[in-house]
């Protein structure tokens, strides 16, 4: 790794004293780490993973509420709730502007928490941009950087965020914002003789780091380890362990704290008779996939609803749904291995009648059959009444298990 890579990481270097050769790590061993504010910057490694937006409800500015110059209504206000306690929380309003009327594409951020909007800068501004496959107009408001207070330890740390608003086409201003963090703390530390990244990971968009929150360590040593340290492969909840290569063996390694605003972490070296290997085998959703059979013929999909529904009551057969979006990760996986796999496809050919749908254009059909997640797999008889339902990924042998099992 280059001195300018590691120079990105390094706020404050902590040489851990290491054991004599002879000694192994004791279990006690604790390691301070300290962590350093980042935002993305061009062309330098970056988190490829990110929190599931965080929804702040909008409420209408009432009509006698003094509004900034040049404010054209609706106007809706709401808080950001980031930070320890409300005392660090953010008001912030929304409002559409002369070009744009029935978005809220302006957005006003009570940075000073004073309850007024027209001293604190310029309002964020976006110009709307209709989705082509959805319609939904979208506004957003991208590398904002707040200031988040923490009382009890006195500090004032930054936060980089990003902000959307999401309008269906031809309905009404949202009420809602939606945002997530882009930020993440990091540094470097000195483990028993082996130098390490170290990274941390705000999960909820609450700027507040505990047992909630991602942590990563690799070895400073590893290929391409600064990015590898942001990724989703080597980042886990705290509650998992990390792993140093030393030499033959591995350091194991297991959390204990964060302080609140991120600017450390406390992890022990423990003395447990695990390797990363074995750790990380139970994370390969595909493990078992990847060596059974592949389907000769596949199994074949309708692609509207209705005509799934006459073909399966032509054919005596049940409807099985599957509601997918082109955003959804594990759809997709399921889409490469479940569905291919041979005794799958045989057991849907010979019973089941199958459709898929796109969550994000069959919104008629997402609310009339209250889908909350995808995937979402739904199994009607062929007069259309549910047989079952299964939310999120299924494996083959959980897809076999229901197939067998409630046809």
């Amino acid at each position: 790794m280059t001195d300018r890579v590691l120079a990105a990481f390094t706020v404050a270097a902590l040489a851990v004293t290491p054991p004599t050769a002879a000694r192994p790590a004791a279990a006690s061993q604790t390691v301070h780490v300290e962590l350093a504010y980042h935002a993305p910057v061009a062309g330098q490694p970056k988190p490829n993973f990110s929190p599931k937006g965080t929804q702040v409800p909008l409420v209408e500015v009432p009509p006698a509420a003094t509004l900034p110059a040049g404010v054209v209504r609706p106007a809706k206000v709401g808080r950001l709730q980031v930070g320890p306690d409300q005392a660090a929380w953010i008001p912030v309003m929304a409002t559409a502007t002369a070009a744009h009327p029935n978005d809220l594409c302006q957005l006003f951020i009570d940075r000073n928490r004073n309850g007024n909007f027209a001293d604190d800068g310029p309002a964020l501004e976006a110009t709307p941009t209709q989705r082509p496959k959805t319609l939904d107009w979208w506004s957003s408001m991208s590398n904002v950087e707040l200031s988040i207070p923490y009382s009890e330890t006195k500090t004032t740390e930054p936060y980089f965020v990003n902000f959307w608003m999401v309008r269906a086409n031809d309905a009404s201003a949202p009420d809602l914002l939606r945002f997530s963090v882009g930020s993440w703390r990091a540094g470097t530390v000195t483990v028993n003789g082996i130098s390490a990244l170290v990274a941390a990971m705000d999960g909820d968009n609450n700027a507040i780091f505990n047992t909630e929150d991602s942590w990563s360590v690799i070895e400073a040593s590893a290929p391409d380890a600064a990015k590898a340290v942001l990724s989703y492969t080597e980042a886990r909840g705290t509650n998992r362990f990390m792993f140093l290569k030393d030499g033959a063996r591995e350091l194991v390694l297991q959390f204990r704290s964060f302080s609140a605003d991120g600017r450390s972490m406390d992890f022990d070296v423990v003395d447990k008779p695990v390797t990363k290997a074995a750790d990380r085998k139970a994370d390969d959703m595909l493990a078992d996939e990847r060596g059974r059979p592949r389907a000769g013929v596949p199994f074949t999909w309708e692609h509207t609803f209705a005509a799934a529904l006459a073909k399966a009551k032509a054919a005596n057969k049940n409807v099985l749904i599957d509601f997918e979006t082109d955003w959804c990760g594990p759809c997709k996986s399921m889409d490469e291995w479940i569905w291919t796999d041979a005794e799958v496809a045989d057991q849907l050919k010979a019973g089941y009648v199958g459709v898929k749908l796109d969550g994000d254009i069959e919104k008629a059909l997402v609310k009339r059959f209250a889908v909350a997640g995808y995937p979402t797999v739904i199994v009607l008889n062929p007069s259309a009444a549910e047989v079952w339902r299964a939310v999120g990924y299924q494996s083959s042998k959980e897809m076999l298990a229901l197939l067998n099992a409630k046809r």
